[in-house]
Order: structure tokens, then C-alpha cells, then sequence
């Protein structure tokens, strides 16, 4: 794993290729696009480059950062209210302010940021990820291809990256699995169906609505689980279409006879064709890698779609874990950003500042596994960096 320096005795000075842009200066499209922000008391405005060409390159500015980069626009060391909160996770957020080009900081009267600086910023630059097992493989074919995209726009990247693997609709039999009601007929789960009385027996049944679009189960006469207040894990069951009814039949009986609370699957062709497919949800850990293990003895011959960005379980794929930290999800019919979905963000923003770097296609890899790190993800698990 690759790890942060300690940089907080260094020197540093704000980039002079960037400005610093106070909310009350930007134009009307500007201020639309950051109407929600602009409530934050903590927000300030935006740093941009000076270089018109690269002028859509705008980062967020908060208070404090901007009364550094103010600070800093003579090179020196850190002010003393910043050195006040030596800590972790403030060392990180000025490795990462040096990697997006903010701040520059000296080596041997020579000021460095982006990717001239990595070799200051990071204690190894050797080239450590496992690309052998097949998500791994995947994830990287992921951001190989989200870097060969002409896209600008980080919210379209974002979203190809986090639909990723998806099977294309043409040549396949989903073209029949329109609505939900078609889709328990494949699942076989219709009302006569001998799965469905396995189901009513231990789980209640929620059907999809327009703020909650998946088929899903909660476990009979369990302990609620407040997913605003503790941390949900969850494993992902990827198998390809075909194999799905099968697959959903096995998964369902191992998982009642393990701890899992809750578990959806999609609605539709859409939600079926998606890699992330089939997701079940866990109060412990402990109690996702026990499932894990039945679910493992049951599916091993079934062949794995696979859902990148994810964190392995078995050999083949088909078995990932994530997990959603408190108030990232809430699991009563309505949907909110997934860890996994706030990692294609980042990487989506990484990839992009990437591309402002004249590099290898290699070396952009590299670059944007690493700033990874900074963002507090483990790019060889995708699961957060403890």
C-alpha cells in the first residue's frame, strides 16, 4: 500500500498559475452551478487557472484553504494556526492540494506539484497493484478507458466509470424484462413459485417505487438498522443474466440462513443488465464474511459478470464486498450515494486532473491510483483507507 510522507515542515508557496475567484466575483452560470454550496458558511469560491485554455478546470475553495493559499503567496512554512492541527488527515489534504497543483512545495529551492511532485509526496513509487484477479483487472481496464474518453465533463465520466461492465442490452434475453412483474417471472418468485413461499416465510417484500427503484427484502422480526446512524456492509452477488434465476434461488436460501437484513435486485433489463446487480446488506462484518462463505459453497460453479471498484470475495467475481459509512445510505425505499458511487466521483476527478498532465497512459494509471489514496480509498480493495 502506498503511503503519504509527512509534509507539514516543509515549504511551500500557493501556485502562481492558479487564482483564487471570493463567490461574490463569479459570473451568474457560475453561481447557478454552485447555488447549493453557496449556503455552506465554509465556502469561499473557486480556484481556477489562469491559463484560459484550461479555465474548466475550476477546484472548490473553502475558507481555510483559501486563507493559506492568501498566506502562501510567498513561499514559506506552514502558518502557525495550520501547524496546530498536525494531524493525518490534514497532512493528507496538503499532499492532495499539492497534487491538484494548489500549493507547490520546495525541494532543493525547486517548487514542485501534480505529478513532478509525486516522488516528494509518497513514500514508494513502485509499481504495487495486483491487477492479477479479475476485478482488479477490470478496475484498471475501467480507468484505462475512462482516460482514452475526450470527456470533459466529470459527471458523465463518473457515470461511465460507475456503469462500467454493464451487458449491452442488444443480444441478450433481457429484452422482455421491462417491468418488475416480468422480472419476479425470470426470478421465478411469481405468486405460485415455490421461492416465494421461502421468501414470505422470513423476509417482507418491498416493491419498487419512483424514489426506490429496486425489488427488495427486509428480514422478518429483525432489529432495525439505521443506516444514518452505523455503517452497512454489503456483498455483491454478480452473476451473468443467464445464470441469474438460478443464482437468485441458491443466494436467497443461503441468506436466510445467514445474518444479512436486507437484500434488492433490479427492477428491470436496466437493473439486471448492471454489474452490481444483486446486493446484500450487513450489520458486521464478521457477519458479511460468514455469508460469504455459504454463498461461496452454493454459487462456485456459476459463472461471474463482476462489479469493479469493488473489494473481492472469491476467485471468479462473482462474491465483492463494500461497505457504506453512516448516512451514506439509508435502506427504507430511498436511494443515496453508495460508497461505490462516491469512488467513481473521485476517480472521475483524478482521471480529469490527469489529463491535464503530459503522460504515459501508464503513468496516468499510476497517477490516479495514487491520488486515490489522498481521497481515502485503498485502490487494491477500493474499501476505505483506515
Amino acid at each position: 500500500m502506498i503511503k503519504v510522507k509527512f509534509l507539514l515542515h516543509s515549504t511551500f508557496r500557493s501556485n502562481p498559475a492558479f487564482e483564487l475567484i471570493e463567490q461574490g466575483n463569479l459570473n451568474q452560470q457560475e453561481l447557478h452551478a454552485l447555488a447549493d454550496l453557496s449556503k455552506d458558511p465554509e465556502f469561499f469560491g473557486v480556484f481556477r487557472r489562469k491559463d484560459a485554455a484550461t479555465a474548466d478546470s475550476a477546484k472548490l475553495a473553502y475558507k481555510e484553504v483559501a486563507l493559506l493559499f492568501y498566506f502562501l503567496q510567498n513561499a514559506g512554512p506552514l502558518p502557525h494556526y495550520f501547524k496546530s492541527e498536525y494531524d493525518d488527515e490534514t497532512n493528507l489534504t496538503l499532499a492532495r492540494l499539492v497534487i491538484e497543483g494548489i500549493f507547490e512545495i520546495e525541494i532543493e529551492n525547486c517548487f514542485y506539484s501534480g505529478f513532478a511532485a509525486q516522488d516528494f509526496i509518497y513514500e514508494s513509487t513502485e509499481q504495487v497493484w495486483d491487477r492479477r484477479h479479475p476485478l482488479s483487472r477490470m478496475s484498471s481496464a475501467a480507468i484505462q478507458y475512462a482516460i482514452q474518453l475526450n470527456e470533459a465533463d466529470t459527471i458523465s465520466l463518473t457515470s461511465k466509470l460507475y456503469g462500467y461492465n454493464t451487458t449491452p442490452l442488444f443480444g441478450t434475453p433481457a429484452n422482455e424484462l421491462d417491468t418488475f412483474k416480468e422480472v419476479e417471472a425470470f426470478l421465478k418468485i411469481g405468486k405460485n413459485d415455490p421461492l416465494t413461499r421461502e421468501l414470505l416465510k422470513n423476509w417482507n417484500k418491498h416493491e419498487p417505487d419512483q424514489k426506490f427503484r429496486w425489488i427488495s427484502w427486509s428480514r422478518k422480526q429483525n432489529k432495525s438498522h439505521n443506516a444514518r446512524l452505523s455503517s452497512t456492509y454489503k456483498i455483491y452477488i454478480s452473476p451473468v443474466l443467464e445464470e441469474l434465476p438460478d443464482v437468485f434461488d441458491r443466494a436467497v436460501r443461503a441468506l436466510t440462513e445467514s445474518n444479512a437484513f436486507h437484500f434488492k435486485i433490479g427492477m428491470n433489463r436496466e437493473g439486471l443488465l448492471r454489474p452490481d446487480k444483486f446486493v446484500a446488506y450487513f450489520t458486521e462484518f464478521d457477519h458479511l464474511s460468514a455469508a460469504a462463505d455459504r454463498l461461496h459453497a452454493v454459487l462456485k460453479d456459476h459463472s461471474a459478470q463482476g462489479v469493479p471498484f469493488t473489494a473481492p470475495l472469491d476467485a471468479s467475481g462473482m462474491l465483492s464486498w463494500g461497505m457504506d459509512s453512516a448516512t451514506d445510505e439509508n435502506l427504507q425505499h430511498v436511494e443515496r450515494k453508495s460508497w461505490r458511487a462516491k469512488v467513481t466521483e473521485k476517480l472521475a476527478a483524478s482521471i480529469s486532473l490527469a489529463k491535464t498532465e503530459k503522460l504515459s497512459r501508464e503513468e496516468r494509471v499510476d497517477f490516479v491510483l495514487k491520488k486515490m489514496v489522498l481521497e481515502g480509498v485503498n485502490p487494491l480493495t477500493w474499501t476505505a483507507v483506515l
